[in-house]
């Protein structure tokens, strides 16, 4: 999988990323970042200093708060990133939130600074639970789902035994992994690592080699008609983040409009700034024209999804009333049409 990576590399990225830390490490915004893309610099910061990130059964996992699993779980979905593609990534990233936020110019500490120069989010917000993992590591998956055949022939040569390979470094994204909110992603995962080490079996065992060399194939042509497979995984597996993404918001949504936020501890607008509108964004991008065919195919077939987003998401505007009115009844049609989708998706699915 790879990032977007800039023309720098070596000593030139370093140095520029170490720049660019301290510039958003004293920076002062015009406007309070959200907390999902201030995560994001903290994972993108984490993965480039201190590379991948535990994985649940960690020690070190146990007993952590609310804020220190949330910043946990962003900076898991970078895994798999190397050193430079952390750091060109960390980079373009604070560029585009230097440019949606501005600086302000009071010279005094606000709120809007970055607790510190990872970007991450205030350990009091109870908001900060909402950033989706999923919809952050949308991104990350078209780029793989992009590769080419060469380029994935080129990875599996590269990798030296199973345990190191791409998929088996995976875990679910939208749940925490053996719980039975993970069990979609998990079926996916374990379907691609079975793909994957079938595929490296072919690679390293000379025996496996001997086989095909006696019906005179190489590993290399078996490995290119299973390319398609680790494609069509990808995008499943993208199908279902933006499924549990549709589902969990709508949940959320529905606890906090008759429970108070007080009580479930997010606001309607948190959710919708936080899961909704990166749904929505995350749902169009998949049919921007850099994106490979079955990831645009997924994104038509979503197009309902972002409609959907979009249209609760304006309907605030439409509707004559205050702003807290105004976000409950975006919030009431957002759950109602959650609601009947999955509802028809189960009807149509039903023999």
């Amino acid at each position: 999988m790879t990032a977007g990576e800039t023309t720098s590399t070596g000593g030139t990225a370093a140095s520029e990323f170490r720049a660019k830390v301290t510039h958003i490490k004293n920076w002062k915004a015009a406007s309070p970042p959200s907390n999902r893309d201030r995560l994001e610099l903290y994972a993108l910061h984490k993965q480039a200093v201190s590379s991948d990130a535990p994985n649940n059964t960690h020690p070190t996992n146990k007993n952590l708060s609310p804020a220190e699993k949330a910043k946990v779980n962003a900076w898991r979905t970078k895994r798999g990133l190397s050193q430079s593609q952390a750091m060109n990534a960390y980079i373009v990233e604070a560029n585009r939130q230097l440019q949606e936020y501005g600086t302000s110019d009071n010279t005094m500490p606000t709120d809007n600074a970055q607790e510190d120069e990872y970007g991450s989010a205030a350990s009091g917000s109870q908001s900060v639970l909402l950033t989706p993992r999923g919809l952050a590591a949308i991104p990350l998956l078209c780029a793989a789902a992009s590769e080419t055949r060469q380029s994935y022939l080129a990875r599996l040569n590269s990798t030296t035994n199973t345990a190191n390979g791409w998929w088996m470094r995976q875990e679910p994204l939208c749940a925490d992994p053996g719980s039975i909110s993970a069990l979609p992603e998990t079926a996916v995962l374990t379907i691609a690592v079975m793909l994957e080490n079938i595929n490296l079996y072919l690679q390293l065992d000379e025996g496996a080699k001997n086989v095909l060399n006696t019906v005179a194939l190489r590993p290399g042509v078996v490995q290119s008609l299973l390319w398609p497979l680790h494609n069509s995984l990808l995008v499943v597996w993208m199908l279902i983040i933006f499924i549990s993404t549709l589902t969990g918001s709508a949940l959320v949504t529905f606890k906090t409009m008759f429970l108070g936020s007080k009580r479930t501890g997010v606001s309607l607008e948190s959710i919708f700034s936080q899961e909704i509108r990166p749904c929505k964004n995350g749902a169009d991008s998949l049919t921007e024209s850099h994106q490979t065919a079955c990831v645009r195919l997924l994104g038509l077939a979503l197009y309902p999804l972002g409609f959907l987003c979009r249209f609760c998401d304006g309907i605030a505007e439409i509707i004559p009333m205050n702003a807290g009115a105004q976000l409950f009844a975006a919030s009431g049609v957002y759950v109602t049409a959650s609601a009947m989708s999955v509802s028809s998706s189960y009807i149509t699915d039903s023999p």
